[in-house]
């Protein structure tokens, strides 16, 4: 598919968890207006996302599971007041992937060295920042469509690495 006929907004109603990433969007909003409760929902909904996906996969290395892992340990380290300024960049990231569709988390976890065997190159960190996200995965391919946050994948985020570009 070639870029002028990508899709570029990424709303995904019947997806549970595009719903979920959605009202921890808000709820982090609501948070940082002043009304606290909202930050500790936010955490109880991401927790309860990694309880599910956890039941589901059945591993912590799951990347899914690792990805709300993640998300709530930088909302727990951004609990503190001084440290309050971080939810924004929770909230940034969130709102890229509940609107375009780009999963900041599942991207820099895809760079751990447990979840790729790829060599750190210029050519893989500008594939794995600048590709655009593959939104058409879900609908095209039936194995990761009933699958609750197929998006947030590291084949649905970064850009294959070309053999030809070895050359």
């Amino acid at each position: 598919m070639n870029a002028i006929t990508r899709r570029l907004f990424y709303i995904n109603l019947t997806d549970w968890t595009w719903w979920a990433w959605a009202v921890t969007a808000v709820l982090l909003i609501v948070g940082l207006s002043g009304f606290n409760p909202a930050l500790i929902t936010a955490m109880t909904i991401t927790a309860g996302q990694g309880i599910i996906l956890f039941v589901r996969d059945r591993r912590l290395a799951a990347f899914s599971v690792q990805i709300r892992v993640a998300y709530l340990l930088l909302m727990l380290m951004s609990y503190p007041a001084p440290m309050r300024w971080f939810y924004w960049l929770l909230i940034m990231g969130t709102l890229g992937l509940i609107i375009f569709g780009y999963c900041m988390m599942a991207r820099m976890l895809s760079l751990l060295p447990w979840n790729s065997r790829e060599a750190y190159t210029l050519d893989r960190l500008r594939r794995t920042f600048f590709s655009a996200p593959d939104l058409d995965r879900l609908s095209t391919n039936p194995v990761t469509a009933g699958r609750a946050g197929g998006l947030c994948t590291i084949e649905a985020q970064v850009e294959k690495l070309n053999p030809l570009a070895r050359a």
